[in-house]
C-alpha cells in the first residue's frame, strides 16, 4: 500500500483484494483500465471535501508511479529515537510534533542521511542505528514546485545520554522524551505521516 498525505487529507493506493470497511469520509474508486492518475494530485489538492480517498489498483507499483510522475520527488531519511529507558525522541515543528529527518544528499546511502540529519537537528552523537521502519509520503509546495517528499525511517537507539540541542534554524522549538503515557497524548498533535511511522515501528 502507498498512501501520501496532502495535510492532514491522504490519498491511498491499495490492491483491489484489499478489504476495508468503509469510513464515513473516505471516497473509494476501483481503477479501471486507461484510468490516467497523473494529474489527480492536483485535483485531489483542490478537492478540500473529500478527506481521504482510496484507489483500489491491480499494479499498485505502477498506480503509484503515474500518480507521482508530474511531482519533483525529495527523499529524505530520519529516525525515531529511543533512549534506554525506551522513551522516545519527539519535536515540536511548525506547529505539530515530528521526528528529526532531512534531505539526502548525493552520494550519500539513506542509512548515512538518516544518521547525519539526526544528529545534525538533535545534537546527539551516540547513536546506534537500527533497521528500517517504513517509508511516508506527503506533498508540499516550494519555489513554485509541487514536491512528493519520500521520507524514509530508521530505528536508532541512544547507547550514552546525551543532553538534546535542537537545531533552531530548522524551525526546530522544543524537544521531548517521551513515555508510553506522553507519547499517547502527543501524538494526537503529531503530523500524521509521524503516527504512521510509531504504528509502523513493531511490525
Amino acid at each position: 500500500m502507498y498512501k501520501v498525505y496532502f495535510s492532514n487529507r491522504s490519498v491511498s493506493i491499495v490492491p483491489t483484494s484489499t478489504k476495508e470497511t468503509p469510513a464515513v469520509d473516505t471516497v473509494y474508486y476501483r481503477l479501471a483500465e486507461g484510468d490516467d492518475l497523473s494529474q489527480l494530485p492536483f485535483w485531489f489538492e483542490k478537492a478540500e471535501e473529500i478527506q481521504d480517498l482510496v484507489i483500489e489498483a491491480g499494479d499498485i507499483d505502477a498506480a503509484f508511479s503515474q500518480f507521482v510522475s508530474r511531482l519533483k520527488v525529495e527523499v529524505a531519511a530520519g529516525g525515531l529515537i529511543r533512549n534506554g529507558r525506551g522513551q522516545a525522541l519527539l519535536f515540536w515543528r511548525r506547529g505539530a510534533w515530528d521526528m528529526p529527518k532531512g534531505h539526502q544528499e548525493s552520494g550519500e546511502t539513506l542509512e548515512q542521511c538518516a544518521l547525519r540529519e539526526v544528529r545534525e537537528e538533535t545534537g546527539l552523537t551516540r547513536l546506534e542505528l537500527g533497521g528500517p521502519i517504513c517509508v511516508t509520503y506527503h506533498t508540499y509546495h516550494n519555489n513554485g514546485n509541487f514536491v512528493l517528499k519520500e521520507s524514509h525511517w530508521y530505528k536508532m537507539s541512544l547507547i550514552v545520554d546525551e543532553a538534546v540541542r535542537v537545531q533552531t534554524e530548522e524551525d526546530i522549538e522544543k524537544a521531548l522524551w517521551c513515555g508510553p503515557l506522553r507519547l499517547k497524548r502527543l501524538l494526537k498533535d503529531a503530523y500524521p505521516s509521524v503516527r504512521d511511522v510509531f504504528a509502523a515501528e513493531n511490525k
